[in-house]
């Protein structure tokens, strides 16, 4: 939450400095000026400070377009009930980039199919012959991975807790309809002991203290897997460099 409020910060800052700097130009320069010039200023200006800042590369984007998104619906007289109920659906679909600051990513197909290549490599393993696996996914966004895993012979029960509203009820019907299940249930709250594969696609900001959960709630033997953010100062048991377009790195961690 403390980077939604110094985002809001900048653009405030930034609006009052530019209202101050509208009051005195007159004695300068003679009005009007365009409209499209100020926004572009206030946009411009909004994405320096937030990248002096640290605000992470997205939000610095963010920080860019939304003055141009308040001028475009200014310009096209939209009601503004229309906006605020964009607004809520984000914020129903983003839920936990505020709470978690986990935005929603979303697993891809050539990451599943690196899914059934490590479950032949855990069976593989003597201690884990002929045992059945139970599939966590943390933050299971669709439920995509919770379905697929469902389908594999090797997986008893694959389950993925979910937060955010909208992700929640698609991924519970996808789920019910093809198969797995879906708790509507903070991650932090979710008991990981009977679960012997971990995934989580999260964000660099939960993994110190998710590290700690798995750590203290996994069983010998157990593996967790993080999607693209290792864990810090931790060094992997393996890493899987995926061949799609975003260069997918899975951190796989055997307890």
């Amino acid at each position: 939450m403390s980077k939604v409020l110094l985002a809001l910060a900048i653009q405030l800052g930034v609006l009052g400095l530019l209202a101050a700097i509208v009051t005195v130009l007159p004695y300068v320069l003679d009005p009007p000026y365009p409209i499209w010039m100020l926004v572009f200023v206030q946009a411009s200006l909004a994405a320096l400070l937030s990248s002096q800042l640290g605000l992470p590369t997205w939000w610095r984007w963010i920080q860019f377009f939304i003055p141009w998104g308040l001028f475009a619906a200014v310009e096209v007289d939209l009601n503004p009930w229309i906006g605020l109920a964009g607004f809520m659906v984000l914020w129903l679909v983003f839920f936990n980039a505020s709470k978690e600051r986990v935005p929603l990513y979303l697993t891809n197909n050539t990451t599943r199919q690196a899914f059934k290549a490590l479950l032949e490599q855990m069976q593989s393993h003597k201690e884990m012959k002929g045992l059945s696996i139970n599939f966590m996914d943390l933050g299971c966004g669709l439920g995509g991975n919770v379905v697929f895993m469902a389908s594999q012979p090797e997986v008893k029960d694959a389950v993925g807790v979910e937060t955010a509203p909208i992700p929640y009820l698609l991924a519970r019907l996808f789920t019910t309809l093809r198969g797995g299940r879906v708790l509507a249930q903070d991650l932090w709250k979710t008991p990981l002991k009977d679960s012997n594969l971990v995934y989580a696609f999260l964000s660099t900001e939960p993994m110190p203290k998710l590290w700690l959960k798995v750590q203290s709630e996994m069983q010998p033997g157990a593996v967790f897997v993080s999607n693209s953010f290792p864990v810090p100062e931790v060094e992997p048991t393996e890493i899987w460099e995926l061949s799609d377009k975003r260069q997918t790195r899975l951190f796989i961690y055997v307890l």
